[in-house]
């Protein structure tokens, strides 16, 4: 199955669509062109999500060359414009990258994983997001991924966007620490909290090919990975850690079969630093 994403209003093509089969652990992305392949073997519900538009699902067998996406209406509450005096940061989320050895690793399927972040009081004199810090490793030179914010719904899930666009951020090889800057967007700390979301890219740019053994067994076997791979923190309570894959969102698990004391037995949370500014 092959088709193209495309906006219902303006008809332009709208890359970087995470696309699901409902309630299964298949997918893929739309690249840059907004083109996607997905290959199954019966009829299946297809779930669309991109940033801005309304979420589709769609029977495989109506699926057409062309697919297009509503743009999603959000009312926005009355926002103040002033001008900003850049001389005071805050970095929250603190984490040393030489203390982290276990990372997320992306399959063949999208996944999107979040970090809750809650408001604390000391932020009001550094409102405005300005910088996002993730620890990356990845084998594939400038590998991709989509940065999403999100409220907080009352079942405690990250719900609705707080902001409509895609933020792509570029991973270099190794082991790094990734920085996107979100100065320019003019984004204040909601003060219900928000999440910081990483969602994978299942495109051919971002694609890593290698080996490996079964345990038990010489057999070698070929695998794939979506780069970048993100960084985990270990902790002992699971108070703002999300995936979602199968088009839903759940909390993480704990860990249980971790060869690392640190981390067996732990809850897995992304390695994220942001930076609020005046």
């Amino acid at each position: 199955m092959k088709s193209v994403i495309i906006d219902n209003k303006t008809k332009e093509k709208i890359p970087y669509v995470n696309i699901w089969v409902e309630n299964e652990t298949i997918g893929t992305t739309s690249n840059e062109k907004g083109e996607f392949e997905l290959k199954i073997d019966s009829p299946k519900i297809i779930l669309f999500s991109a940033l801005g538009f309304e979420t589709k699902r769609i029977l495989s067998d109506s699926i057409k060359q062309v697919i297009e996406l509503k743009p999603q209406t959000t009312k926005l509450d009355e926002i103040i414009i002033s001008s900003k005096k850049q001389n005071k940061s805050l970095t929250i989320g603190k984490f040393k990258k030489s203390k982290i050895n276990h990372y997320f690793a992306f399959g063949k399927n999208p996944w999107i994983a979040a970090r809750f972040f809650e408001y604390q009081a000391i932020y009001e004199s550094t409102p405005y997001l300005s910088k996002i810090r993730i620890l990356t490793k990845s084998k594939v030179k400038g590998s991709k991924f989509n940065i999403r914010l999100y409220d907080i719904n009352e079942k405690g899930e990250p719900d609705n966007y707080i902001f409509h666009k895609n933020i792509i951020g570029t991973a270099n090889k190794g082991k790094r620490i990734t920085e996107i800057d979100i100065s320019e967007l003019n984004i204040k700390f909601p003060k219900n909290g928000f999440f910081i979301a990483f969602e994978c890219l299942i495109i051919e740019d971002n694609k890593y090919e290698f080996n490996y053994t079964i345990k038990d067994s010489k057999e070698k076997q070929k695998g794939i990975r979506y780069d970048p791979k993100i960084g985990l923190i270990p902790r002992d309570e699971n108070k703002n850690s999300w995936i979602f894959n199968q088009g839903k969102w759940r909390k993480v698990l704990k860990n249980n079969n971790y060869s690392s004391k640190r981390y067996n037995n732990k809850y897995n949370q992304i390695a994220i630093e942001l930076t609020l500014k005046n």
